[in-house]
């Protein structure tokens, strides 16, 4: 009954000349929940696979954002985040209930999906990453370029929320966030590199109104990736250090708007080094970071474009892959 009520329904979207009104969306989730609270900004419905957990202490859970059951109405799309873990299931689910995917790629074809800096991901059949979506949607155009065949794609830079994430550090406050995330492994190795010159501090916890890197002076990537939080950082005014690799090298240009390290060995030379520049040249990486973020990461800019997209597909009747 689900597969006939979405054919029926991607029918009558393909010959109905009318405005987007509310769609119905599955987003599938795993540590994607800042992402989709910003596209929960478009008043659609979406909604979570039962089996795919809310962290509420990275995001309050929007409203507009229901578990996936039996009485919703039939799917408009799905929106899945990850190559390598997530877009063989959403091609199961698209295939079975005729709705066609929206790729999100958050990474280059490198990394295959975010991921820290000690892990390694694989995919066993590399055919798998490479079928075409309804619709792919990049954060970046090197990230578009890095993955398009062919198919139908859109930039859309990831948006930031510039009055929320700013900056209310002291001269005494020597903070440095990391992401909750993190290997326990990578903090060890962290700590035992700044020793106790500073305080590290999770980006999440139970207070959504605290916000780590806020006070932050230094927040530190651990990730290969350009991720969500080290763009909040970046607006933040925080000096964003993170590892060299090509995400991270197209994004940031080095002592402008971030550090670019070789490794976490290079932690204590480049941090005391910062320190000890006149003040001055600290303030100047954070204007230029936080500069970049509101000039090409504004939340309104975020919602048009994935308005755009959304339209894009409007007329689209989906036939799944074989």
């Amino acid at each position: 009954m689900i597969s006939i009520n979405n054919i029926v329904r991607s029918v009558d979207r393909a010959s109905n000349d009318s405005d987007i009104k509310q769609l119905n969306i599955l987003t599938l989730c795993k540590g994607n929940e800042k992402y989709i609270t910003l596209l929960s900004q478009l008043l659609h419905n979406f909604y979570l696979l039962p089996d795919q957990p809310w962290n509420m202490i990275v995001e309050k859970r929007p409203p507009n954002l229901q578990t996936l059951s039996l009485c919703v109405g039939p799917l408009d799309y799905i929106i899945c985040f990850d190559r390598a873990e997530q877009y063989e299931e959403a091609q199961k689910i698209a295939k079975t209930w005729h709705v066609p995917i929206i790729l999100v790629d958050m990474c280059t074809h490198h990394f295959i999906r975010p991921q820290n800096i000690i892990e390694g991901v694989s995919v066993k059949d590399q055919s798998q990453l490479y079928k075409k979506p309804a619709l792919q949607v990049a954060c970046t155009q090197n990230i578009q370029t890095s993955w398009n065949h062919g198919e139908p794609s859109i930039t859309i830079p990831i948006g930031i929320d510039t009055d929320k994430f700013k900056n209310t550090t002291t001269d005494n406050d020597y903070f440095i966030a990391i992401d909750n995330h993190v290997p326990t492994e990578i903090g060890s190795l962290i700590g035992s590199k700044l020793l106790t010159s500073y305080t590290m501090i999770p980006t999440d916890h139970n207070d959504l109104t605290d916000i780590a890197v806020n006070k932050a002076r230094y927040f530190i990537n651990t990730y290969k990736t350009v991720t969500v939080k080290m763009l909040e950082a970046m607006s933040a005014g925080a000096v964003v250090i993170t590892v060299k690799n090509p995400d991270t090298e197209n994004f940031i240009k080095h002592l402008s708007t971030g550090i670019l390290i070789d490794s976490l060995d290079d932690l204590p030379i480049v941090i005391n080094t910062v320190e000890n520049k006149d003040k001055d040249f600290k303030l100047q990486i954070c204007k230029a970071a936080r500069d970049k973020i509101i000039a090409e990461h504004s939340v309104k800019n975020f919602l048009d474009k994935w308005t755009q997209a959304l339209t894009m597909l409007k007329s689209a009747f989906y036939t799944p892959p074989i």
